[in-house]
Parts: structure tokens; C-alpha cells; sequence
């Protein structure tokens, strides 16, 4: 029987490493001349983790327009309302990509085979290290591709011949033995320093590498707590029991560079604003006792979010959707917002030199616009003023009233967007930091696991990473202690998780002119049980954990919406029923209910897989379990 992956095959032949990271190699000859018994195993690991940070082309269709709209990290349609792209998939999943990165770390592992089997390690006795490095590098891409489409070629694949599917039950089975099995083998009496350049994760600290691999597989234990949960449990309180990442200096990250290179940074675009999102917001509007950092010149701007809601703009803004301030444009800046907030996400028009960034127009261009007459689209009907705001709107099917508000919306300046200093090829890009660990902790102290420390503690520890670092150690506690609600209706304090109730707040009739009250509902997050709980620990633990990733893991946080429900995720603009042949199946009628079905799943396999090679792609969907839609969930997911 022929099941071999059309999407692989005929890729399979190994890469040459050397095109993309010959910066960090120091040998004299031509590299790509040189012959295998002068390549080593580091050079092709190496070449995996920088290419898996992602070049500008590869970052822009995968990082910002799937997996960032997947996540609600930013605002916008496209993938948020299930539309996938075909031809973005195809180039991640190709020899230039996806594939490349797996065919160098399975050559890293054949490679240190291969010459400690000939004895070359008595020489290089670190080469012994880098097959163990290399296996939970590995693991971390084939979840990282599997966790976005499903069943793929994994356990016998990348190896120079072409390997049948695996389902994702497979390739979890195989991802966690390989963690915990290399983890182990890691011997940290052996001298790394020759690998002081071709590491650009560690610089060859085993430590840390031991850390890595716990917390990577206390993350995907996790991960599949619904479908195994007795694997995961057993998994996660084997890794828990070791060294994990618990600070920021253990963090698992690739440092930028200027340029256009596999090291530019994932958000250099300076075509995509990358505006903030509505779940965002609404996730942090409110958290906390601490003020929005204005300069006094601008403290005129703060308005109370939890008095006011803004005006009400309910001939302009869709009503066609379950977020709680539908309909609503906050004309201020939002007195309370969790700290970190400010440091992401820009005011509009008001250019601080820090966070603002002039790659979505100067500051200078922020002025009023008009709104215009539903009954005369010609005629002017409002006149609003963006400048010194920072809020944001539902994407998703304006229909009409996206022309009527176009020049608001239309502008990329008049949303607070990604702070300049993650556009600069100045950070490392986050692939596992310490907060990770700490919520995961918390979580599975919720659970009733056996782990280290209660979930308070842990719950607390992982905020704390989080400040440290954005550079808020001195807000944290305050911050705690607070029990005030977000527009969601959870807070931060952890003991505390009295629901919140609907409540009296004021807001403007712009047509109006005048000041009125409104009863504020907080929503329902049907998926999660039931809707009943905004508040509960395990809420708090998912808000915390979401706050804490962005800007770095967008996947990681669309994983753990599809494994939990958590945190609240809105629909988008339903003004006109979605198309279902490539959209969620959201209609005007269900806009303001909360389905599952109205969330991406994963996306569907390129196109030329099932022409080139219809037995494998068969194949693929059946140990998928269902249609080969954006819509099937993957094993681990929430049913």
C-alpha cells in the first residue's frame, strides 16, 4: 500500500544548511563544498533553530496572518474568521521551511550518530550532546507543524526517505519519549565550549538545554490532558520533578538581527500595523489597580473604564457580535489597564519615542474624521477625533457600515498598534519563557497533580516572570492585590473569584449628545463550563498566561484556546451571514451565542497534496478523524 506524503516527498533530500547561517560559521573553505566527514552535527541544528525563526517571508503569511489571528493577538479577518490561505501553508510546508528545519535536525541527530559510532567522540566527545539537543529540537517543530494541520510524516520521516502519516496521538506518544529520553542522556560534564557560536539558543549550556526539555514537555503533556489524561499527568509530573525554565535567563530564545534574514525580526513588516486586538483589550482593560502612564501634559485624556464605556456608535459599529462593548469607541485612554498593556500597544497619535512606531504613519497624520449618513453615504453625519485614544473594534463582516466608518477604520494610525522596540530586530524571539512554566505549574496544581509549589504561588510566580520582563517589578504588587474586573469579568487577585454581576455605566449618545446609562453584561464563554465562570482559578491562570505570551507565542495561545476555551475569545462582525465553504459558520442569527464551531481548528493541507497524491492525502484525512477543514479538531483538541 503507497501512503507516502505527497507534501514531502521529493523534498526529503537533505538542505544545505550553509546559505542560511554561514555567519556563524568560522571555517575557511567554501561551505558549500565541504564534504561530510568535515560537517558537524551543530552546524545543521544551529541552521534549524535560526531558519525556524522565521525570515520576513515565511513570518509574515505564518507568525502575523495565521497564527496571530488565530491567537487574537491582532486585530483582523482572514484566518480569525477561519479563511486560511492556501498558498501560505504551502510555502511554510516546503523544503524552503517547515520541512527544511526537520531535515536539518534529523541530520544533526544521523550526523552525531554517525561519528560517535566511528568514533569521532572520543575527539569531539560534545557531539554526544548535540544528538540529545537536536531530538528535543525536533520535537519542538513536528508539534509545532502538527498543532497547525495535524496528522504529518514524524516518527519515520525527515531521515532521506519519504514517511508515511502519523496521527497526532502518534506523534505525541513519539514527542514526549524523545523529550524525556534525551533530556536524560544530556551529560553536563561534557566541555561545550566549541559550541560557544553554534548555539543560538544556549551557546551549548546543557543546563539549560535539560531546562528546555522539561518545560517543552510539561507544555505538551499538557497539551493533551483531554485526550490522555493519564499520559499527560504522568508526563508532566516526571518533567516538573526536574529543572525546568523558571527565570529569564533560562529562556529558550534567538536573538535578531538588522536585515532581511532568517534572524530579521517576526514583526519588522512595516506594511502590517499589527493593531491590537478587541480580546486583548477587553483582557486588560480594567485588570489591576494601576494607572495607564500618561505625562501630565496628557492625564486629561484618562477616562475610568469602569464609570465610563465611551460613545456609542451603534449606527457605525456592528451590534452583530457577542463582545461586550459592541457597538462602543472608548474617545479616551482607559485609566486602568494591566501594565503591561502600555508597553505593547501604542496611543494613538502620540509618539513617545518608546512604543509608538511611524512604520503605520507619524503620529502627526492622527486628525478628525468623519462618519458618515447611513441614509446619504455622501453626507457627513459625525466628526470624532481618534487622537490620544487607545481602543479597538471587532474586524470580522461590516457590510455597509464599514464605508460608513471607513475613515476611522480604514487607517492604520488610528488603532494602538505592536510597540516599536518588538519591530527593530532588537529582542530574542521567545520560543518557551519562565512564565510559561509557572502557569503551566498552576494549572496542574488546579488539576490535583503532584507538582512543585501550590498554584497561588505558581499563578504568582508566572505574572512576576512576566513583569520582570516588560520592567514592572514595582507594579506587581499592587497589581496582585487588585479585585477589580476586566471587561470580561475576571481579576487578578487569585483567592478572590466572586463572579461579576451586571452593573450601571455611563456612556455617550453622540447623536445625541447626551449622557446616558446602560446596564453592562459581561459575557458568557459557553465553552468553557458552560459560560457560568468568568472568574474561577483556571480563568485566571488562561488570562495571565495569554497576557504574558503576547507578543512572542501566538500558536501556543491558539493551543490552549482549542484544548480549554480559555481565555474569551469574541466573534467577529457577523453584519452578513459567513460564507461556509471558507469561513467559520457564523451567521447574523448566531452572532451573539458562543460556539465552539466559530473558532479555527487547525488549517487544511495545501491543495497539491491531494492532487499530486490522493492515496496519502486520504490517508492524512482519515487519521484526522474528519472532513479536511479548518473547522475538524486535532486529537488534543476540545470537542
Amino acid at each position: 500500500m503507497n501512503t507516502r506524503n505527497g507534501l514531502w516527498s521529493g523534498l526529503l533530500a537533505f538542505v544545505t544548511l550553509f546559505s542560511s547561517c554561514d555567519d556563524f560559521l568560522e571555517i575557511n573553505e567554501d561551505p558549500n563544498q565541504v564534504g561530510e566527514d568535515k560537517v558537524k552535527p551543530e552546524w545543521f541544528l544551529n541552521a534549524s533553530i535560526i531558519g525556524d525563526q522565521m525570515n520576513p517571508e515565511i513570518a509574515e503569511r505564518m507568525f502575523i496572518l495565521t497564527w496571530n489571528r488565530a491567537a487574537r493577538f491582532n486585530r483582523g479577518s482572514g484566518f480569525t474568521i477561519g479563511t486560511d490561505n492556501n498558498d501560505y501553508i504551502t510555502l511554510y510546508l516546503s523544503n524552503s521551511y517547515a520541512v527544511k528545519w526537520l531535515n536539518q535536525a534529523t541530520k544533526a541527530i544521523q550526523l552525531g550518530e554517525q561519528k560517535v559510532e566511528e568514533g569521532e567522540a572520543e575527539v569531539y566527545p560534545y557531539y554526544k550532546n548535540v544528538i540529545q539537543m537536536a531530538r528535543i529540537w525536533r520535537a519542538y517543530l513536528n508539534s509545532e507543524v502538527a498543532d497547525g494541520i495535524g496528522p504529518i510524516p514524524a516518527l519515520d520521516a525527515f531521515t532521506g526517505v519519504p514517511g508515511e502519516y502519523d496521527s497526532v496521538e502518534e506523534i505525541y506518544t513519539f514527542i514526549l519519549k524523545e523529550l524525556r529520553e534525551a533530556e536524560a542522556a544530556l551529560d553536563t560534564s561534557i566541555d561545550m565550549s566549541d559550541m560557544a557560536n553554534e548555539d543560538a539558543f544556549y551557546s551549548g549550556n546543557i543546563t539549560q538545554w535539560k531546562k528546555y526539555a522539561n518545560s517543552l514537555r510539561m507544555r505538551l503533556a499538557m497539551r493533551i490532558v483531554n485526550a490522555a489524561p493519564q499520559l499527560a499527568q504522568t508526563e508532566f509530573e516526571d518533567a516538573a520533578s526536574k529543572s525546568y525554565i523558571a527565570t529569564l535567563s533560562d529562556m529558550a530564545g534567538v536573538q535578531e538581527r538588522d536585515g532581511w534574514n532568517d534572524l530579521t525580526s517576526v514583526m519588522s513588516r512595516t506594511w502590517n500595523p499589527q493593531p491590537m486586538s478587541v480580546t486583548f483589550k477587553n483582557l486588560v482593560v480594567g485588570l489591576g489597580n494601576n494607572e495607564f502612564p500618561l505625562p501630565d501634559s496628557l492625564k486629561t485624556y484618562l477616562k475610568n473604564p469602569r464609570t465610563y464605556m465611551g460613545l456609542y456608535l451603534e449606527q457605525h459599529f456592528p451590534l452583530t457580535t457577542n463582545d461586550p462593548c459592541a457597538g462602543f469607541f472608548f474617545d479616551g485612554v482607559p485609566q486602568y489597564v494591566d501594565p503591561r498593556a502600555s508597553k505593547l500597544f501604542s496611543v494613538v497619535g502620540w509618539d513617545d519615542g518608546v512604543v509608538y512606531s511611524n512604520y503605520i504613519g507619524a503620529a502627526s497624520e492622527v486628525k478628525p474624521v468623519s462618519l458618515f449618513d447611513p441614509s446619504d453615504h455622501t453626507k457627513v453625519m459625525l466628526t470624532i477625533d481618534p487622537k490620544y485614544t487607545w481602543d479597538t473594534w471587532v474586524a470580522g463582516e461590516w457590510d455597509i457600515k464599514g464605508g460608513l466608518a471607513n475613515e476611522l477604520t480604514g487607517k492604520t494610525y488610528n488603532y494602538p498598534s505592536m510597540s516599536k522596540q518588538y519591530r527593530l530586530n532588537m529582542q530574542k524571539r521567545i520560543f518557551f519563557a519562565p512564565w510559561e512554566s509557572y502557569f503551566l505549574l498552576a494549572e496542574a496544581a488546579v488539576r490535583g497533580w503532584n507538582v512543585p509549589g501550590t498554584a497561588k504561588d505558581n499563578y504568582e510566580s508566572g505574572i512576576a516572570a512576566s513583569f520582570e520582563y516588560h520592567g514592572l517589578q514595582e507594579e506587581l504588587a499592587s497589581y496582585l492585590a487588585s479585585t477589580d474586573y476586566n471587561r470580561v469579568g475576571t481579576s487578578v487577585h487569585f483567592e478572590h473569584t466572586t463572579e461579576a454581576q451586571p452593573y450601571t455605566v455611563n456612556y455617550t449618545d453622540p447623536y445625541t449628545q447626551e449622557n446616558k446609562t446602560m446596564t453592562y453584561v459581561y459575557p458568557k464563554n459557553s465553552i468553557y463550563r458552560n459560560g457560568a465562570y468568568n472568574n474561577d482559578v483556571m480563568t485566571k491562570i488562561f488570562t495571565q498566561k495569554y497576557i504574558a505570551q503576547v507578543p512572542w507565542l501566538p500558536e501556543e495561545a491558539w493551543s490552549d484556546h482549542r484544548r480549554v476555551g480559555l481565555p474569551f475569545f469574541e466573534n467577529q462582525a457577523v453584519e452578513k451571514d459567513y460564507n461556509p465553504l471558507n469561513q467559520v459558520p457564523l451567521t447574523v442569527a448566531t452572532a451573539k451565542e458562543c460556539r465552539l464551531e466559530f473558532y479555527p481548528k487547525r488549517y487544511r493541507y495545501p491543495a497539491s497534496i491531494q492532487t499530486n497524491n490522493l492515496e496519502g492525502y486520504n490517508k492524512a484525512v482519515e487519521l484526522l478523524g474528519g472532513a479536511d477543514v479548518v473547522g475538524t479538531p486535532l486529537w488534543w483538541s476540545l470537542k
